[in-house]
């Protein structure tokens, strides 16, 4: 839509151009004309040819003149219809300034929640990671432990029966 209204400006602007430029490569030669006729006129006014030369040369200028200020006006009409879409478009871009100002914060806002997320997961890692060696000391010192009671009191309990004591409590040494 805005590439046909620029063509459609140039297309304008191109025909003032030319039409100007035709007018003025008349003009000169039509006021030598008139200058010459308005010469001869004033000084012989009962020649009837003079007076008709004179006559379409004052018509030629005038008409000139008539063109001239008709293309002024046109082109008068082509910038103020420039400057309202000059306007408009200056409108538009304002409001998107402003709407990538608020996606920029936006923008801003969701990195450093990323920021704060990947911190927090770092975190719970780190806790977990040291939970776990927590609970693998645990259980090394309670399987220790059951060793050394049954050296000391050399019992002779058959596994089966040491072993589930032992994982019970490692289970209740995890869930602390």
């Amino acid at each position: 839509m805005e590439k046909e209204k620029e063509e459609e400006f140039i297309g304008k602007a191109k025909q003032f151009n030319e039409k100007i430029n035709t007018i003025k490569s008349q003009f000169f030669s039509a006021l030598g004309d008139f200058k010459k006729y308005y010469i001869y006129y004033n000084k012989n006014p009962e020649v009837d040819e003079f007076e008709n030369y004179y006559a379409n040369s004052k018509s030629q200028l005038q008409t000139m003149t008539k063109d001239l200020l008709s293309t002024t006006n046109n082109i008068d009409k082509s910038i103020e219809d420039l400057n309202k879409s000059m306007l408009v478009l200056t409108l538009q871009l304002e409001k998107e300034k402003k709407i990538n100002e608020e996606m920029t914060k936006k923008m801003v806002h969701l990195e450093t929640t990323e920021n704060g997320s990947e911190i927090l997961i770092d975190d719970s890692k780190e806790k977990y990671n040291i939970q776990y060696y927590k609970n693998v000391e645990l259980l090394i010192g309670i399987i220790i432990i059951c060793i050394v009671l049954v050296k000391l009191f050399k019992v002779n309990v058959p596994i089966i029966i040491v072993a589930p004591i032992i994982l019970i409590l490692c289970i209740i040494a995890i869930n602390r």
